[in-house]
């Protein structure tokens, strides 16, 4: 009796010190280190629910159970035995698995997350009722134990491959490590008791299992208690080998031959769900699996204590076998190879489609500025626009336009802007202008060099972190401006500025239209002002469009050098028609991402039947993803859209290239491409410039691609094309042809005028200094068309208009430079053979934050505690040796 006695006594002992070490170490460090962090980012919805509960547990687990044992009533009626190892014990477990190691849950973790709760408040519920005289165990009790008991079974089934390395350190530096032990107290007992939690829950829940089981007996036969827990512990099993199946493994072997047929390509489309949940999970691996090619079993039995590598092999399968729901089946590989497959068969890249999920899995971490850093890498959001002011000054029926920017880094790094934006195509932009202060007088000015050297020079400076900023046409209306540092927090602000000219439009001044943005981001308190007034923004970077006093158009003339002269003539509405007896190549795009956009297409592929077909001839041809073949039909009265199977990803110069392989000897007078926006990521950079034997006009139903690869543009450049975002607007721009008499050239029909080149002057249009940039950027368009790309010269003379109008254009892109030592390597640049050659950015979207956690798995907490106090006392034994060494050599 008085043994027991003692027992107890010391094991009350042991609870206060053990809860005591914890609630310091909760209190002082995880609350001081991560909490406040995370209460933060849950304020501000960025933390997952069930993540953020394990967090609340961790603090209030051992808190409740420490009170308890402080109030009489709960002191006397509970034991602690019990209350440590029953509900304190597996609790804590629970919660420290899913708030340090476990990140994005998978089925097979939830359900042992799950289960352990589950049954943890099932004992809960039997220990606090069971000094009630009438309380009787009932079956969901008698269950709760049973799944408790077989996960504590396989908890001792992964500690025992621990037990022996832990034993053998302890044996070795048994005396320095007691020392230290000493000296390291509150440590010592939080090793002692998470080393203590797996046997003592094994024995408390064996006892409350016998006792449940014994009860419901004496009330029911012992056959149906035994059916009942077999049952549940069968079921248990039986899910429990069920989610062991990972999704990944699926997805590649229906992906892992192409598609033949079209029945196959429509079977793997009714499997898109199981392909998506494959490819997503191989990718997120580092975030929901603890391990992935790991053997930390095999090193420690091989290297630390020189067993055969078979031995220790044979180990760490059993091992890999014992931790099946953590563990990756595959390799690292499998990552960038689910990305390439999911751009392959989802045509787009998985970064962006996959957002909302791999946003999830980035913010289920107790490390708050790792998962900021995820963050920042998807939503992009490091830089804030603190201020923006458009101002606007009308020139007649034209404007010029300032944009003034201020930005503001949130980061300690110093960081780059973005933005793909588009303007009419009748725009030109004509300054750029960066600074540290918000004065443009003294701001750093633009220089106007080719595409290719300016976006190198633009590339190294940004690798020796100098300031640079870059504005490039892209398309022909799409553009690409960065800029680079914005200083980190704290270390001032960055302005830039951008000019450029308009025409007005629908009684109002456009504004570029923003296709994308990375790393800026603006909120509900940055001002927008529009000519000093302040302007109500949502979530938009810019106005549509600026109201303008009505002016009626008029005409404008510039004077070219060698004695020729551009005049812009407006162009009534009714003066626009459609295309009359032209034969026209409808070139459909056949790629995944056009099943977005069906009821557009359905609308654009009924209007080229039921009218513009009417009057014209054309072919469809439509494009497939290899090793499907394309088609060419000639008689679109018996195509049906309904039928048509858009699978996999597919290019423009892809499609193009479909093309011309079915074209035979068939002459047209148009080709028009039929696409969506598509993913500038995904494209490969190829220099080879596609030859097209009419205007190629590509159609982006959804919106305009937010750039081009300059071997695109240039196919469309060289043909006489453009862009539009509908079938109607290309085919209106085609059609409509009208001449100023003899002696004049049309050179573009766009955005309510006609741009001609005449000799001589009109005499009744004046020329005008101001509106020169604008004619430029006409003239430098048509003469596009006709320049050879591998000619050096040629690409040079356009340059050299560009450059003496101040304009962006294809060809000639705008870049600031800060000092001397920039200047002179753009001067080199500009010299080099390939200072027109561009290269295709960002072919992928940024990879995730790596997931790799430095928080050691559950089994290694308790070895490498042990390891810490060994070794430390390992150190002071030998520094002992030496000193006695030094000692006994002194004396001698």
């Amino acid at each position: 009796m008085t043994f027991f006695k003692s027992s107890s006594l010391l094991f009350k002992i042991a609870f206060w010190l053990f809860n005591t070490s914890l609630l310091l170490v909760i209190y002082l460090g995880v609350m001081l280190i991560w909490g406040i962090a995370i209460i933060n980012d849950a304020m501000d919805g960025n933390v997952p629910w069930d993540f953020l509960v394990p967090f609340i547990g961790l603090v209030g687990v051992p808190t409740t159970c420490t009170v308890a044992e402080i109030v009489p009533k709960t002191r006397r009626s509970l034991p602690i035995f019990q209350l440590f190892y029953g509900v304190e014990a597996p609790l804590l477990t629970f919660c420290l698995l899913r708030f340090f190691w476990l990140r994005d849950l998978t089925p097979a973790n939830t359900l042992i997350l799950g289960m352990s709760l589950a049954g943890a408040i099932a004992f809960a519920h039997w220990l606090f009722q069971g000094s009630k005289p009438q309380f009787q165990p009932q079956w969901w009790h008698l269950a709760g134990h049973t799944v408790m008991l077989m996960l504590v079974g396989y908890l001792l089934a992964i500690t025992a491959f621990y037990v022996p390395p832990i034993v053998a350190i302890v044996v070795i530096a048994l005396i320095p490590a007691s020392l230290y032990a000493i000296v390291a107290f509150p440590f010592t007992m939080l090793v002692i008791g998470f080393a203590s939690m797996p046997i003592g829950m094994a024995v408390v829940y064996w006892q409350s299992w016998r006792q449940c089981f014994t009860s419901l007996v004496s009330r029911y036969s012992a056959k149906w208690v035994g059916a009942f827990t077999i049952a549940v512990a069968g079921s248990v099993l039986g899910l429990f080998i069920l989610l062991q199946q990972q999704p990944q493994n699926q997805a590649f072997k229906l992906l892992e031959q192409p598609a033949q047929t079209d029945a196959e390509r429509q079977i793997l489309l009714q499997k898109s769900e199981i392909i998506r949940q494959g490819l997503l999970n191989a990718y997120l691996a580092n975030y929901r699996y603890p391990y992935i090619e790991s053997t930390p079993i095999k090193d420690i039995y091989h290297y630390q204590f020189s067993l055969p590598v078979s031995i220790a092999q044979v180990l760490q399968d059993a091992y890999d076998f014992v931790m099946a729901p953590f563990t990756y089946q595959g390799t690292e590989a499998d990552i960038d190879r689910a990305a390439g497959l999911y751009a392959q068969f989802f045509d787009a890249p998985i970064l962006r489609a996959e957002k909302p999920a791999i946003k999830r899995a980035i913010q289920s971490t107790f490390d708050r500025g790792q998962a900021k850093a995820g963050l920042l890498d998807i939503g992009e959001q490091r830089v804030w626009l603190a201020n923006q002011q458009v101002t606007v000054n009308p020139q007649g029926d034209w404007a010029d336009v300032e944009i003034h920017e201020t930005y503001q880094n949130q980061t300690l790094n110093q960081e780059e802007i973005l933005y793909f934006f588009s303007l009419p195509e009748s725009a030109v932009l004509t300054g750029l202008w960066l600074n540290e202060t918000g004065d443009r007088a003294t701001a750093y000015p633009y220089t106007i060099a080719p595409r290719g050297a300016a976006q190198q020079v633009y590339n190294e400076e940004v690798e020796r972190r100098v300031d640079p900023a870059l504005l490039e046409q892209v398309g022909p209306r799409q553009y690409r401006l960065r800029a680079f540092p914005i200083p980190p927090s704290g270390m001032g602000e960055m302005h830039l500025w951008m000019t450029y000219k308009v025409l007005q439009q629908d009684g109002g001044w456009p504004m570029p239209r923003l296709s994308e943005q990375r790393n800026v981001y603006w909120d509900n308190t940055t001002p927008h002002q529009v000519n000093g007034k302040v302007v109500n923004l949502s979530s938009e970077w810019l106005p549509a469009s600026v109201p303008a006093e009505a002016i009626k158009p008029s005409q404008h003339q510039i004077d070219l050098p060698w004695g020729a002269h551009v005049l812009a003539v407006p162009l009534e509405g009714d003066r626009y028609q459609l295309p009359q007896n032209k034969r026209l190549a409808i070139v459909l795009d056949g790629s995944r991402s056009m099943e977005t956009h069906q009821p557009e297409l359905s609308a654009t592929m009924d209007w080229v039947q039921n009218v513009l077909l009417k009057q014209n001839q054309g072919d469809l041809y439509l494009t497939a993803m290899s090793p499907a073949a394309p088609q060419r039909i000639d008689n679109l009265q018996g195509w049906a859209l309904q039928k048509t199977t858009f699978y996999g990803t597919l290019e423009p110069r892809q499609m193009l290239a479909q093309f011309q392989q079915l074209q035979g000897e068939t002459a047209y007078d148009a080709i028009v491409l039929i696409t969506d926006p598509g993913s500038y990521e995904l494209t490969a950079d190829n220099t080879t410039v596609l030859q097209m034997p009419a205007p190629l006009w590509l159609v982006h139903l959804g919106g305009l691609q937010p750039a081009y690869d300059d071997a695109t543009l240039q196919a469309i450049q060289d043909s006489g094309g453009n862009v539009a975002t509908t079938i109607q607007e290309a085919m209106q721009r085609l059609g409509t042809q009208p001449s100023q008499g003899e002696g004049t050239s049309l050179l573009n029909v766009v955005d309510g005028y006609a741009w001609y080149v005449i000799q001589p002057a009109s005499e009744t249009t004046p020329a005008n200094p101001s509106f020169e940039p604008l004619a430029a950027r006409q003239w430098v368009t048509h003469l596009s068309r006709y320049i050879k790309p591998d000619q050096l010269s040629e690409l040079d003379t356009i340059h050299a208009i560009t450059k003496d109008y101040g304009i962006v254009s294809p060809y000639s892109s705008m870049v600031v430079l800060v000092n001397e030592e920039q200047r002179q390597r753009l001067r080199e640049l500009e010299q080099s053979e390939d200072r027109f050659n561009r290269e295709v950015e960002d072919q992928q979207l940024p990879e995730p934050a790596s997931a790799v956690s430095s928080v050691p798995e559950p089994g290694e907490w308790l070895l490498l505690g042990v390891v810490a106090i060994a070794l430390s006392g390992l150190y002071y034994r030998q520094l002992q040796r030496v000193k006695n060494s030094s000692v006994s050599a002194l004396s001698k």
